[in-house]
Order: C-alpha cells, then sequence, then structure tokens
C-alpha cells in the first residue's frame, strides 16, 4: 500500500500512508484510537473503494472497490466484532457462501458442507465439532471459526483486528499458537492491538500510525513498548502520566477471602488513604467482577470493611452511602443513564445531598451542581440540558467521571477509566486520578492499559485465573513485564 488517502466529509482520516505485509511474517499496526488503523485496513478489504493511492498485490497493481473482490484475492479481515453467524452450525459458517446444492434435488448438499468443513478443521488441527451451534461457543471458539472460513477461501493476508480484546490468558495463547501456525504455512498476518505488551510475543515487525499518518516501521526484536508508546503519543511518556505526588496513609479499605465460586477465590488485601493500587489482569481473570464484588453490584462472599467497620449487605447505594464510588467499565453499558441529560447523569448520585426539606431535589441546585462539575471536567459542549448520548466517548466518559467526583467518596473505584477515549481525555484522567490520591483519597485501577498501571499506581496486584497471583511495588515494572506475570509466563520473585 502506497500513498493511501482516504478522507470523510473532507477530513483525512488517511493522509499518504504506506504500509507492506510479507509472506510468513505477523506485521503489528498499531496507534491511538482513530488514528487510522482501521480505516487502513477497511481499505485493503474493500470495504473504501474511494482511496487515493496504490495497492500492489503480489507483485501486481490492482484497485481495490469491494469485500467480495478483496476476498476472492485472498485478502481477510477477522474484526474485533465476530461476523459468524450464530444460528448457523459451525460447518455452515465456514462454508458460507461456497455452498454445493444437489443436482435434482436443488437442496444444499449438507454431506459436502460437513466434510469440507472437516477438511479444512482438520488440516488447521482446531478442535472443533462441524455441527456444534456457533450460539453455543465461547468467543474464542468463534474466533478459530472465522480463521477457519478466512483459510477455507485460501487467504493469502490475513488481518487480525484487535483479537484480543475479549479473551482470557488461555484464550490468548491458543490464538497466538494460531497465528504461528499460519504464519508457518506463509500468511501475510496483520495484527492490529492496543495492548503492545502482546507485540514481542507475536509481531516480526511493528509500525506507528500516528494522526492519519504512518509514523515509523520497527523490528520488533530489541524494541522497547516504551518507545512504541512515545511513536504512539508524540513525545516522552512524562509528558502524559503527571509526576507522583501522593502519599499512603492509614488502611481505609479491607478486603479478606473476597470469592464467588468459578469466577474469584480468596482475594484478600489493604487499601490505604492517599493510595492507587493497580489490578492488573487479562480480560476473563476476574478483576472487573472483584471490583464489582467491592461495590456491591454482584454479590460474593468475604469481608470488606470500610475504615474498620464491615459492610455485610453490599450493594451499590449503601456503598456509596458508606464513601465507596465506582467508575465502571462500559460506559454505555453501566455508566450512562440513557435518554438523559448531562446534568441528569452527573447529579444522580447526589440527589438526597441536594434535596431541600421536602426532600425534593432543587432544580437551582441540580442545576448549579451539574453546571460547576460540567466546568470543572471541561465537558464540550458545555450543555447540561444535552442527552449525554449526543457527546463524544470522551466526554461521556467525562459525565460519568464528574458523576463520582460529585458524591466525593473516599475511596474511588476506575475500571477502564480510558476505554476508547482520545489522548488529551486521557491525560485529563491520569491527572483527576493523581490529584484525587494526592488529596488524600484512596483509589483502586483497572485497566488493560497496563502502561497505566505501571506508571500511576504506588502497588501492583496481579490476578490470573480468579486469584491473586502476587504484588509489586508501582514503579519498578515495565509494561511487557507485568503483562508477562498477567501470562504466568514469568513468576513473582
Amino acid at each position: 500500500m502506497e500513498g493511501i488517502v482516504k478522507a470523510f466529509s473532507g477530513v483525512r482520516a488517511l493522509d499518504g500512508v504506506d504500509f507492506d505485509v510479507r509472506a510468513g511474517e505477523v506485521h503489528a499496526l498499531i496507534g491511538e484510537n482513530g488514528a487510522g488503523k482501521s480505516t487502513l485496513m477497511n481499505v485493503l478489504a474493500g470495504r473504501f473503494g474511494d482511496y487515493r493511492g496504490r495497492i500492489v498485490f503480489d507483485g501486481r497493481e490492482v484497485r481495490i472497490t469491494h469485500p467480495r473482490q478483496a476476498l476472492d484475492m485472498g485478502i481477510a479481515v477477522i474484526y474485533q466484532e465476530l461476523s459468524v453467524l450464530e444460528n448457523f452450525t459451525v460447518a455452515e459458517n465456514i462454508m458460507l457462501g461456497r455452498e454445493r446444492v444437489g443436482r435434482w434435488s436443488r437442496r444444499i448438499d449438507r454431506r459436502f458442507l460437513r466434510d469440507e468443513a472437516r477438511k479444512i478443521i482438520d488440516r488447521l488441527q482446531f478442535d472443533l465439532d462441524v455441527d456444534e451451534p456457533v450460539a453455543e461457543m465461547s468467543t474464542a471458539r468463534q474466533c478459530l471459526v472465522e480463521i477457519a472460513s478466512a483459510v477455507g477461501r485460501n487467504v493469502r493476508v490475513l488481518v487480525f483486528d484487535e483479537p484480543t480484546a475479549a479473551l482470557g490468558s488461555e484464550d490468548v495463547d491458543k490464538l497466538f499458537a494460531v497465528i504461528g501456525e499460519l504464519k508457518d504455512r506463509g500468511l501475510g498476518i496483520v495484527y492490529i492491538s492496543h495492548r503492545l505488551a502482546e507485540l514481542p510475543r507475536i509481531a516480526d515487525r511493528v509500525s506507528v500510525l500516528r494522526d492519519s499518518r504512518m509514523v515509523g516501521t520497527r523490528q520488533m526484536a530489541g524494541c522497547k513498548i516504551s518507545d512504541l508508546t512515545s511513536m504512539m503519543l508524540g513525545h516522552d511518556l512524562s509528558e502524559v502520566f503527571p509526576a507522583k505526588t501522593n502519599t499512603p496513609g492509614e488502611v481505609v479499605l479491607e478486603v479478606r477471602g473476597l470469592t464467588r465460586p468459578g469466577v474469584f477465590e480468596d482475594i484478600s488485601f489493604d487499601l490505604r488513604a492517599g493510595e492507587i493500587l493497580g489490578i492488573a489482569g487479562l480480560v476473563g481473570s476476574g478483576r472487573t467482577e472483584i471490583a464489582r464484588a467491592i461495590f456491591g453490584a454482584i454479590n460474593a462472599s468475604g469481608t470488606v470493611k470500610f475504615k474498620g467497620k464491615s459492610l455485610p449487605r453490599r450493594a451499590p447505594h449503601r456503598s456509596l452511602a458508606a464513601g465507596i464510588g465506582m467508575v465502571p467499565e462500559g460506559r454505555k453499558t453501566f455508566g450512562n443513564i440513557t435518554a438523559r441529560t448531562v446534568r441528569e447523569n452527573i447529579t444522580v448520585s447526589i440527589l438526597k445531598r441536594l434535596a431541600g426539606p421536602m426532600a425534593f431535589a432543587s432544580p437551582r441546585r441540580i442545576t448549579d451542581s451539574a453546571d460547576g462539575m460540567i466546568c470543572c471536567m471541561e465537558i464540550d459542549p458545555p450543555v447540561g440540558e444535552m442527552s449525554i448520548e449526543n457527546l463524544s466517548g470522551g466526554n461521556q466518559q467525562k459525565v460519568i467521571v464528574g458523576r463520582w467526583l460529585a458524591a466525593e467518596p473516599e475511596v474511588l473505584i476506575f475500571d477502564e477509566p480510558t476505554q476508547g477515549i482520545d489522548v488529551g481525555t486521557k491525560k485529563q484522567m491520569y491527572k483527576i486520578i493523581s490529584s484525587l490520591a494526592a488529596a488524600g483519597r484512596a483509589i483502586i485501577l483497572i485497566s488493560s492499559e497496563l502502561i497505566e498501571i505501571t506508571e500511576l499506581a504506588d502497588r501492583i496486584l496481579v490476578i490470573r485465573n480468579g486469584r491473586l497471583t502476587g504484588e509489586r511495588p508501582g514503579g519498578q515494572i515495565e509494561e511487557d513485564q507485568l503483562f508477562e506475570l498477567c501470562l504466568g509466563k514469568t513468576e513473582f520473585e
């Protein structure tokens, strides 16, 4: 791909981008949200036919204008949101579009469908049953079905767009093994991921996009994660993460033997005032469920004490009343109150405080409190009457954080606080988290961006397969080392 340009409504999403992938290699493509990674691959996959620039495939210049054309050439993309048909079986998904009908009946030849699908599965050595309904399969196994479908089309270039976003540690290992096998078969693999710590395990080369332009390409061997992060951001990490000014004090939260069978078991730790405690783990490790159990959003046995007092019947409203708040993962699912205004979303946590003598919340107090937080959080546009759904993702996240800042909790849990937001908003979140700790608030920080854990946390707990496997001091571990601990590839000293 040479000099690729793609614009949306006059705004360039790709600005003269060069990119190549070789047979038998894994070429990682990284960059911040909005950098143009997915757009570049969508051009290659034929989803945008109005691009400018050249595409040379197998030594011949081509112009790809339709997804079917790309598939016929041998180019396939496996997106984060899988395109498998859940109401179909494994065989029906693998052979979709390549069915054969009977000579006289004109019905689909089921035997042919199953036999051909089984040949592909056997060639890849996948543990799949051709008759299994896809709806009953895990996300990781559904991903294998989509890979099998692509390989069955004699794919030459296979693109993985954030493939590990919804996978646990065991499934990540299996996926990497599959990618290694495909690479050995001579496929060119493009691997898009925001988890930079994965790259040393899987990538041969890595290219960095920033602000719609290609910054550079590096050999993965010997390339530091911190260097790639600086390339992505355009400046040194010291300009992104604020200097530490907090000093951990007395224990304010004690967790002992927290257990939810099949999810996590025997989780115990202390949290101090003015401390940022990082909880690291892969998706599916149980880290989010532990946080939700502490907050009372899900049930779990064990004890949680706040300032020495036990919280026996944990529930979100009781946690809020005690002084514990939580910015949840997935703002659209758990954070936003949809079809409500920005002002209503911000003040929902403090309605009792804003209530007058008759227990009715004063409209003036609601407006003043919300508008003050809108200004403090720099929410754009600063319109309290606007529906929260009309804000950008970053500004929606500011509203949710502002809601909990207004409640003034002494313990605040941040679960994926920077997911899906731009660099500028990330910097603001880092500043908020650091300033809260400096003011004496106790913080629990959960993030898939392990560099946020290593740079912000005073202590780091590692969760793997629902168990607390160890603890490391913050500031004394690199991102790739922490990732290895999360995978269980290295052990605590």
